[in-house]
C-alpha cells in the first residue's frame, strides 16, 4: 500500500506562517491612504500622518525583522525548531489585535515593531525546517512552496485592505496565525536533524517515520545519513565561518543576495505601491491597479518552484535580476518624463506593466532562492548561525531602504530613485554569473564536498 507523505502536509501548514508575516510588507500599501485621509470615519488616528510617521512605520517593521532572526534562533536551537515557529506566531496575532484597536500612531508604531521580529525570524526559520523535514529529492521544491505562501501573504492586503475598515481588516488578518498555532502544534513533529543533534535518535526516528508514511526500516539509511551528517559536523562556532576560507566566500556571497532583494527596492516599493499609482496619475483606480500588481504577484509566486530543481538556483537568480534591471529602468523612465512635467498620460500603461515585469523575475528567483542556498551551502552545526546572521544584515539594509525611500525620492526624484535600484539588480546578475556555485539536486553532504573542492573563483 501507497502512503502519502505526511511531510507535504506539514510543509503546507508551515506555509500559513510564511503567509502570515509577509502580510505586513504590503499591509502598508491600503493603510497609508487611509492614514492620510481627513476622513475621521476611515483615519482612526482622527488626523493625517506626516511623511516623518510614513517612513516609521513602513520602517519599524523592518527594525524588528533585525533582531527577529536572533531571538527566534536561540528558541530554535535550545528548545527547538517547532516551539521556535510556534513562538513566532505569537506576536504576529498581538501585532493585528493592536492594530484593528489602536488610535494612536504609536500603538501602530509597536504593532509593527512586534510583526517584525516574527518577520525575521520566521524568514530564518521557515526555510531550515522545511529543508531538514524534506526528502533530498524535492528539497528545493518544498523550500521554494514558502515563496507561493509568502506572495498571498503580500497579495491579501492588496485586496482586502482598501475596501474594509482598519478594524475588519487587521481582525480578517489576525486569524491566520491563530490557525497556524492550532494547526502546528496539533500535526507538525519536531525536526529530525535537530532530535539527532540533541541525542534524541528514538525521537527523531518515529519523526521520520511519521513524516516519511514509513516504517522502521523504510527510514533507516536516511537515519543513518543525517546521523553520518551530524556528527561529521561537530560543535560548530561563529568564528568557523571566518577561519574557513571556503565558508567565509559562501557566507559573504550569501550577505550579497540577501542584501540585493531590497537594494532592489522590493520592500520600499511595496510599501508605497498605492501611492506609487496615484502619483503616476495612471487611468486605471490606484486600488484597482494595485490589485492587477498583486495578481501578477501570486500568480508568478508558483514559478519558483517548479523551476528551481529542474533548471538550477543559479540560473533563477540571474534571469531574476536581469528582468528586474529591464523592468525598473522602463518605470525609471516614465517617472522621467513625469518628473519634467512631460505629458505621460499616453503611457499610462507603463508603471502598471513595468511593476508587473518587476514582480514577477523578482519572485522567479531572488525572492526566495538565496533562502534556499543559505540552507544548502552550510554545514548543519552553522546553518541556523549564518542564516540568522544573512537575515539580520538583509534585514538591517532593508530598514535603510524603508526608512529612507522618501529621502530618497525627495533628493533624486522619483526616476533616480528607481535606477539606482536597478544598478543593484544588475550588480547581483554580474555577482551571481561570476561566483555562486549550483547545488541543485545535491545532497547536504555532497554539498558540502563539492564546496571544498571547487577552486576558489568559484565560491566568491
Amino acid at each position: 500500500m501507497k502512503y502519502v507523505d505526511c511531510s507535504i502536509l506539514v510543509v503546507f501548514i508551515v506555509d500559513l506562517l510564511a503567509t502570515t508575516g509577509d502580510l505586513g510588507l504590503s499591509w502598508t500599501s491600503p493603510v497609508y491612504p487611509k492614514l492620510y485621509s481627513n476622513n475621521s470615519l476611515i483615519n482612526p488616528l482622527h488626523r493625517r500622518i506626516t511623511d516623518s510617521e510614513d517612513a516609521w512605520l513602513g520602517s519599524w517593521l523592518n527594525f524588528g525583522a533585525i533582531l527577529g532572526p536572533v531571538l527566534f534562533g536561540y528558541i530554535s536551537e535550545t528548545f527547538g525548531r517547532k516551539v521556535g515557529l510556534l513562538a513566532i506566531a505569537v506576536p504576529h496575532v498581538v501585532a493585528f489585535l493592536t492594530f484593528a484597536f489602536a488610535h494612536n500612531i504609536y500603538l501602530y508604531y509597536v504593532g509593527r515593531f512586534l510583526g517584525g521580529v516574527s518577520l525575521g525570524g520566521g524568514y530564518c526559520l521557515y526555510v531550515i525546517y522545511i529543508a531538514e523535514i524534506s526528502k533530498d529529492s524535492n528539497r528545493g521544491k518544498m523550500s521554494l512552496t514558502t515563496n507561493t505562501f509568502c506572495a498571498l501573504g503580500n497579495f491579501l492586503p492588496l485586496v482586502i485592505g482598501p475596501f474594509t475598515s482598519m478594524r475588519v481588516f487587521n481582525l480578517i488578518l489576525a486569524c491566520l496565525p491563530m490557525t497556524f498555532l492550532i494547526l502546528f502544534s496539533v500535526i507538525a513533529p519536531e525536526s529530525p536533524y535537530y532530535l539527532v543533534s540533541v541525542k534524541k535518535e528514538k525521537e527523531a526516528e518515529e519523526a521520520l517515520m511519521y513524516l516519511r508514511s514509513a516504517d522502521a526500516a523504510g527510514v533507516a539509511e536516511e537515519l543513518d545519513n543525517i546521523k553520518s551528517f551530524i556528527k561529521m559536523d561537530g560543535r560548530g562556532h561563529f568564528t568557523d565561518i571566518f577561519n574557513n576560507k571556503i565558508l567565509r566566500k559562501s557566507f559573504l556571497l550569501c550577505l550579497v543576495l540577501i542584501a540585493s532583494q531590497d537594494l532592489s527596492g522590493f520592500c520600499a516599493i511595496t510599501y508605497h505601491l498605492q501611492t506609487i499609482f496615484e502619483i503616476s496619475g495612471t487611468k486605471l483606480s490606484p486600488e484597482l491597479a494595485t490589485i492587477v500588481v498583486g495578481v501578477a504577484l501570486l500568480l508568478s509566486s508558483v514559478t519558483a518552484p517548479s523551476l528551481v530543481d529542474k533548471v538550477g538556483r543559479k540560473p533563477l537568480i540571474v534571469v531574476s535580476c536581469f528582468g528586474m534591471f529591464v523592468a525598473l529602468n522602463l518605470l525609471a523612465g516614465f517617472f522621467y518624463f513625469h518628473d519634467k512635467n512631460i505629458n505621460t498620460k499616453p503611457m499610462f500603461w507603463i508603471p502598471i506593466l513595468s511593476l508587473m515585469i518587476y514582480i514577477i523575475f523578482f519572485n522567479v528567483g531572488i525572492c526566495t532562492v538565496p533562502w534556499v542556498l543559505m540552507s544548502e551551502l552550510f554545514p548543519n552545526n552553522l546553518r541556523q548561525m549564518t542564516t540568522a546572521a544573512a537575515s539580520t544584515f538583509g534585514w538591517i539594509t532593508s530598514f535603510i531602504i524603508a526608512n529612507s525611500f522618501n529621502d530618497m525620492t525627495s533628493m533624486m526624484g522619483q526616476s533616480g530613485t528607481f535606477w539606482f535600484f536597478s544598478s543593484m539588480s544588475i550588480l547581483c546578475a554580474t555577482i551571481t554569473i561570476c561566483y555562486l556555485p549550483e547545488t541543485k539536486g545535491k545532497t547536504f553532504i555532497q554539498i558540502q564536498v563539492m564546496l571544498s573542492a571547487l577552486p576558489n573563483k568559484n565560491i566568491g
